[in-house]
């Protein structure tokens, strides 16, 4: 009888799948007491019974693809005051007429749903109220009846195992207490039980939402191992109890799989090994597909080297892993998502196939490598395993092999990631072992999203492939009917193409999507991506488009989130209209709406504030708007919306626009707050935008010495920076800011204090060149060049020797452009503008282009430009 604490050990506890467990003593006192209760379920014998609850449609129902062994008809699933017989051909098609028809009244059906309900449940109460010894044989079989009948309720009602049982003992108690030797249980009826916690395990409904199904797999277990513990025990003592029979092991084992996960399933078919092996049930061996079950398991669940160890102990028992058996091991090392190291474990595993290797086997690994991140790698290796195929007798590509090296191409990031998918397409479709599918066609316009942003032509590349896809559905091939991920690449790629109208041709795909009738409808993704590409967009009438789209999703598709709102404001902030910032004030008014009603996930956040801070900056209003700007900061502070640097930068910024006297207070006032907030919480860190949006607000103000000003803002950012402070690092715009200070005296600066100004010029530009931060652009030098102009009267020396050196200066550095000539222009006397031009002058003509100009003046301007704009973009 020792074997019986083995077999729980090994079931419940046992990390040893061999070991000895006697040492345990779980050994149970009194055997023939235990086996002639042969009850699992005594445990729930105080449950009380449940009503089921009132379906008022059978539509309601669950519909799973999982179906219950016993799920067949049971008479009280019909009228019971029907008498026909159901062994007749009459009574078959009467009951095909009754399923076909108690449905065609939703009001009738629901009414016979809750007759049988209330008729089952009363029958189970006074069945289960009578007292043992009083079942005549015949209700015993109604009893039978009423377990098969409850069987049937046990994917939507979490009641109906423990009914169940409580059926189960009243048969028990008429054999024990009453002495009906002949109320007997066979294993099928033990089998329903079990079948009924499986379903309960595994479905889950509105009445067991809080249970976890884990008891359910529990309870399964401990009803199979207390069958199989009775039958072992009754071999000993000639006794007839049932056995568990190969549905009993499969279903628990299934359930236990799906619900307790592959480690516990492994102790579960190590348990049935056990009991094979000792010859206590030979019907407890476990098949091939218990071995591969659980080998899924492990690969769904990403645990490789579980599967690794676990295709070694099938080489132990007998059971020789094949293809399939490498491949799911494979499979593992794939879905753990470790990068590098599951491609790695990958690839040795193809190396160390002792059976043939197939077309799964190769497509795995290269889908682990697709994975691995590393991109270079990744698809070179692909290519070599492509190649191994070919050179393979009797193997060739198929399309999933294909496919999969396309989306490793797709996921390097390689710009030639868009003419190879190409190729493998262009195979693919001339190719009679892989014809390409949707899933080709959307692989290679995935390609081309990707990389629409630096190669030209891919956004009407995806357009003509979408319109092939389309005429090919239109013709009945339905394998290439398009679906939302098709028309989101198409989508894609216009959006971040640099072409131009690129985002109304997003917008005319969006609506092809709209208007379409038997294609998918568009999701948030595709709104939001065309309203980003609108925003970007300067053609005339963007921003109105947009604020339809945006009011159409609302309307039509019930749609939308911060994102939505923020796009259509940035695009606002970028038109310069001028009622951008009142149209983008009404958006932010719209969004607070929609979190008032209860939509938690239209919280304002920072970027939504950001973004019509921004618009008020933007708008030319002057005080008004600085103020504006100033009472959404307040009001983000309020509502605990997380203002940041870019916030403040943008209010700083609304004030250096307004165009006050006090503007360059107001900006200091506000970088000193936000040294304060960086001192006190660390988040709000001033940088080099914040610095320079100061000094410019400094450099618009009307202080007399704000030229001195300024440049004492740019040595305390220099010092920060020396200090190891790396967000203040000075460069060309933060010191042509300060040459803007003085190159815009006030109105009442008097001669002595403009000549400080000029000192104060001079000296930037002379340590700009000698700092080390940066070189002088264009705009350095042309803002140099004004400020000798307001500074220096005609006749003065140092105004014709000062312009001498800088344009000399200009030309060495590269930088001569139309702004410079056009500051030279006006700042030269004629006699020395021609002078310093002799070289380009032709007879009289004296507006000079810098078409006229050597190469070698302009030959940096390139580069300048290109940093000025990514600095705008910043």
């Amino acid at each position: 009888m020792r074997f019986l604490a083995t077999s729980i050990i090994l079931l419940f506890g046992g990390s040893d799948f061999g070991g000895d467990a006697l040492s345990y003593g779980l050994i149970r006192p009194n055997l023939k007491r235990r086996i002639r209760s042969q009850r699992p379920i005594l445990s729930f014998s105080a449950t009380q019974l449940r009503a089921f609850s009132n379906y008022d449609d059978q539509k309601s129902l669950p519909r799973e693809r999982y179906q219950s062994k016993h799920h067949q008809r049971s008479p009280y699933r019909h009228n019971p005051m029907n008498n026909s017989t159901t062994g007749t051909s009459s009574s078959i098609y009467a009951g095909r007429k009754y399923r076909r028809n108690r449905f065609h009244d939703d009001k009738s059906a629901a009414e016979s749903l809750r007759h049988r309900q209330k008729w089952l449940q009363q029958a189970t109460q006074d069945i289960l109220l009578t007292k043992p010894g009083t079942l005549v044989k015949g209700k015993w079989h109604e009893l039978h009846s009423m377990i098969k009948a409850w069987s049937r309720y046990a994917k939507i009602d979490p009641e109906a195992p423990l009914v169940m049982e409580r059926l189960i003992k009243r048969l028990l108690d008429e054999k024990e207490v009453g002495g009906n030797v002949e109320a007997m249980i066979d294993i099928d009826t033990y089998n329903r039980l079990l079948d009924a916690w499986c379903c309960a395990a595994l479905f889950r409904t509105q009445a067991n939402q809080g249970r976890s199904p884990n008891v359910a797999s529990q309870r399964a277990r401990e009803i199979l191992v207390s069958l199989q513990e009775n039958y072992e025990a009754s071999l000993e003592l000639s006794s007839r109890q049932p056995k568990p029979n190969g549905e009993s092991f499969s279903m628990v084992y299934d359930v236990v799989l799906k619900v307790e996960g592959p480690t516990v399933a492994r102790r579960v078919l190590a348990w049935l090994e056990y009991i094979h092996k000792m010859n206590r049930n030979h019907l407890a061996k476990p098949t091939r597909s218990y071995y591969i079950r659980l080998l899924h398991a492990y690969a769904n669940s990403g645990k490789g080297q579980q599967a690794e160890g676990f295709l070694k102990h099938m080489n132990a028992t007998g059971e020789t892993p094949d293809t399939l058996c490498w491949n799911v091991c494979i499979k593992a090392y794939t879905k753990a998502k470790r990068g590098r190291e599951s491609a790695e474990h990958a690839d040795r595993y193809l190396e160390e196939m002792p059976v043939p290797k197939d077309l799964v086997t190769y497509s795995t690994v290269i889908s682990a490598w697709g994975a691995s991140g590393m991109r270079s790698h990744a698809v070179a290796r692909a290519e070599e395993l492509l190649r191994d195929i070919e050179d393979t007798p009797n193997l060739h590509p198929n399309t999933v092999v294909l496919n999969t090296v396309m989306s490793t191409w797709v996921k390097s990031m390689n710009p030639a990631a868009v003419n190879r998918t190409a190729e493998l397409l262009e195979y693919m479709e001339n190719s009679e072992h892989a014809p390409p599918d949707l899933i080709s066609y959307n692989t290679h316009l995935h390609a081309l999203a990707t990389h629409s942003r630096t190669r030209t032509g891919c956004g009407q590349r995806a357009n003509d492939l979408l319109d092939s896809l389309l005429k090919k559905s239109d013709r009945g091939e339905i394998s290439f009917r398009t679906n939302l991920f098709t028309y989101n690449c198409v989508i894609d790629a216009w959006c971040k193409s640099q072409e131009q109208d690129s985002a109304w041709n997003a917008v005319k795909v969006l609506m092809g999507l709209i208007q379409s009738d038997r294609g998918p409808k568009p999701d948030l993704y595709s709104f939001n991506q065309v309203l980003t590409a609108l925003s970007r967009c300067n053609k005339p009438g963007s921003t109105q488009l947009s604020e339809q789209l945006l009011d159409y999703m609302e309307d039509v598709y019930n749609m939308h989130d911060i994102i939505s709102y923020a796009a259509v404001i940035t695009g606002l902030a970028r038109s310069g209209e001028s009622d951008a910032a009142e149209r983008g004030e009404h958006l932010l008014q719209r969004v607070k709406a929609h979190y008032a009603s209860g939509k938690s996930y239209m919280r304002p956040n920072n970027v939504l504030y950001n973004a019509v801070i921004d618009l008020w900056a933007k708008s030319g209003k002057g005080t008004y708007g600085a103020r504006k700007a100033e009472a959404l900061l307040r009001e983000m502070d309020e509502l605990r919306a997380s203002p940041n640097t870019i916030t403040y930068n943008s209010v700083i910024q609304s004030w250096a626009k307004s165009g006050t006297r006090c503007c360059g207070n107001k900006a200091e006032a506000y970088l000193d707050r936000m040294w304060q907030l960086y001192h006190t919480q660390g988040e709000i860190k001033p940088n080099d935008l914040t610095f320079l949006a100061v000094i410019n607000a400094v450099s618009k103000s009307q202080n007399e010495g704000k030229a001195q000003k300024a440049l004492r803002i740019l040595r305390r950012m220099d010092k920060l920076y020396r200090n190891g402070y790396k967000f203040a690092r000075p460069n060309a715009f933060t010191y042509t800011s300060v040459l803007n200070a003085a190159a815009f005296p006030a109105l009442s600066t008097d001669e002595k204090t403009k000549r400080k100004a000029l000192d104060t010029a001079i000296f930037t530009l002379r340590e700009l060149r000698a700092s080390g931060y940066d070189h002088p652009n264009e705009l350095t030098y042309s803002t140099f060049l004004k400020a000798c102009s307001n500074l220096l009267s005609d006749d003065d020396e140092t105004l014709r020797a000062v312009i001498e050196e800088t344009f000399e200066q200009c030309k060495r550095d590269g930088q001569v452009g139309e702004k410079f000539l056009y500051r030279l222009r006006e700042a030269a006397p004629d006699d020395l503008y021609k002078q310093l031009l002799s070289e380009v002058v032709v007879s009289e003509k004296s507006d000079i282009s810098v078409a006229d100009l050597p190469p070698s003046w302009s030959s940096n301007l390139r580069n300048n430009r290109s940093r000025m704009r990514r600095r705008d973009k910043i």
